[in-house]
């Protein structure tokens, strides 16, 4: 099941969320209030929707890149699928709010597959609150950095052979609008390959940069149907059929990042599936 291609493999990965296991902790401290702990090294996010939030019609996915090969973007199928390294899905067929983190394995030279595999859970490296601030469509997930360095320990995390990091898939999605300014409040950096000759390391580090894996990371949210497996929103102006989007993180650097849908995007009729922006912070 978890050899379908592309976005079909993400969004059965789903399906595994409720078994996870993963613990709701306090939030440690966000801006603008006192942080009670050491928050080096960790990022935070914050996803919000029109409506309420659905966690049994839909699965909420935070997708990154973290080996410089470009933005992540919903019709995954259509690209060379090198940008999806890692994904936090919360949601599922039995309405799960506790996150599952995914990495996705790509084989070298074969096209259109991702291998989705299930991280086990950390709860000392992770805090999930459903509902931030008493607000029910906005979930916020703290996590430690380290988690994102080749948890699953496989010798090539990130693929090779590769061109120089891009923020336009490898093929457009077929009939998708053509490239539009990034969102704002979005950095339009793109990402920077690694130096020639980085080497794996199997003791994770708070910058992830084992073999490959790089300081500048693209990240994008997705809304996918548990109906049918199905992206029905990401945060560019195309919704699931965007191809423009660029929002890209220095991991290195500390920074508190707006994220807001560009007017007239277009977005589900259904207000628990459109996605209306979110927070990506940094905390080198």
């Amino acid at each position: 099941m978890l050899r379908r291609a592309a976005l079909a493999s993400l969004a059965v990965a789903t399906l595994l969320v409720a078994a996870c296991g993963h613990q709701v902790t306090p939030d440690p401290g966000s801006r603008g209030s006192t942080v009670t702990n050491n928050l080096s090294g960790h990022t935070i996010v914050r996803f919000t929707t029109n409506g309420p939030l659905d966690f049994v019609n839909y699965t909420y996915a935070i997708v990154i890149d973290a080996c410089g090969l470009g933005e992540p973007y919903p019709q995954a199928y259509q690209t060379s699928l090198n940008s999806n390294t890692y994904a936090f899905l919360v949601g599922g067929q039995y309405g799960s709010v506790l996150p599952a983190l995914f990495q996705y394995i790509i084989t070298p030279g074969q096209s259109n597959s991702l291998n989705p595999q299930l991280v086990p859970a950390n709860p000392s490296t992770e805090s999930f609150q459903p509902n931030y601030q008493n607000a029910n469509n906005t979930f916020q997930l703290d996590f430690l950095r380290q988690q994102l360095n080749n948890p699953k320990g496989v010798a090539q995390p990130c693929p090779t052979g590769t061109s120089a990091p891009s923020a336009s898939p490898v093929a457009a999605p077929s009939g998708s609008p053509g490239a539009s300014p990034a969102a704002s409040g979005s950095p339009g950096a793109s990402p920077s390959p690694s130096p020639s000759g980085a080497s794996a390391s199997p003791t994770p580090t708070s910058l992830a940069t084992s073999n490959g894996q790089v300081t500048t990371w693209s990240i994008n949210f997705f809304t996918i149907s548990n109906t049918n497996a199905t992206p029905v929103d990401s945060l560019g102006t195309y919704g699931a059929q965007d191809a423009s989007f660029v929002f890209t993180l220095d991991t290195t650097k500390s920074s508190f990042n707006q994220i807001t849908r560009p007017a007239g995007s277009q977005v589900p009729a259904d207000p628990r599936a459109a996605i209306g922006g979110g927070e990506i912070d940094n905390y080198p």
